[in-house]
């Protein structure tokens, strides 16, 4: 009899839906909620930020297939190469103009992009919370940073609606113009940290700090300073697969910037 009150206790309560809208108007409130609960909560908002992903990424396609078409020239000396070349360079074009290319690979790299930072994140406070003498649960870190990240959800519907009414797509997120686009080595670094860096990234800290006073069991002042050094930490990772794929880029003659 205990054993089952002691399991209906540890369900997940309902209506974590309206949790999204209020987790704008009444932050605290709803961070308390979210840190109450001894089981995972993640799920919702991580599945919010998917559904918008694959939207802002139907939205993106065609304007991806026009830019391609559009730019699509045939190399110099096309006219010379064999006809199996010339066809495995059609091909090779077409291919990018699939909804494999167009629709499959961006969603599924947009919603692992932001899973992996949900992982590193809450494994990084984590860390740093434990460090720093709090006794806060794993998975609660977790949920609150699942939490915190709602904002992101909001940029990719922006996104949606920015790409879908102009036609264009988002070149440069965040502060990543400050850079040069064809930025290498530590620049290339600078302009993904940057990249970053915008208006959901600040609310998503705010939360998260929000989220970490409440669930860390440690001081106000402790917790903001530990919970800035975890922000910063990721944030610096953030930068690091820019720097790659613009090496990669320095060998192939392109590349593309990561965003999450």
């Amino acid at each position: 009899m205990k054993r089952e009150k002691q399991n209906k206790e540890k369900k997940p309560r309902k209506g974590y839906l309206k949790w999204l809208f209020q987790m704008f108007y009444k932050p605290r409130a709803t961070l308390t909620k979210v840190g109450a609960e001894d089981v995972s909560n993640k799920r919702t908002p991580l599945l919010f930020i998917s559904i918008m992903v694959i939207l802002a990424v139907l939205i993106a396609a065609p304007v991806k297939t026009q830019q391609l078409q559009m730019g699509a020239t045939l190399p110099d000396d096309f006219q010379w190469w064999s006809e199996q070349q010339q066809q495995e360079y059609l091909d090779a074009q077409q291919n990018k103009s699939s909804p494999v290319f167009m629709i499959v690979f961006p969603a599924a790299t947009g919603i692992l992009g932001y899973l992996v930072f949900s992982l590193l994140m809450a494994s990084i406070l984590y860390l740093s919370l434990t460090l720093a003498g709090s006794r806060a649960p794993r998975m609660k870190v977790g949920n609150v940073v699942a939490w915190a990240m709602v904002p992101f959800g909001i940029r990719e519907l922006v996104k949606f609606f920015v790409v879908g009414s102009s036609k264009q797509l988002v070149e440069n997120p965040g502060l990543s113009n400050l850079v040069d686009a064809e930025a290498k080595g530590f620049s290339a670094f600078l302009r993904g940290v940057l990249g970053s860096i915008d208006l959901y990234w600040l609310v998503f800290v705010i939360f998260l700090v929000i989220g970490a006073i409440l669930i860390s069991g440690l001081k106000k002042s402790k917790a903001l300073v530990t919970t800035i050094v975890a922000v910063l930490i990721m944030l610096l990772l953030q930068g690091v697969p820019n720097l790659v794929t613009s090496l990669l880029g320095g060998l192939s003659g392109g590349g593309a910037g990561f965003y999450f």
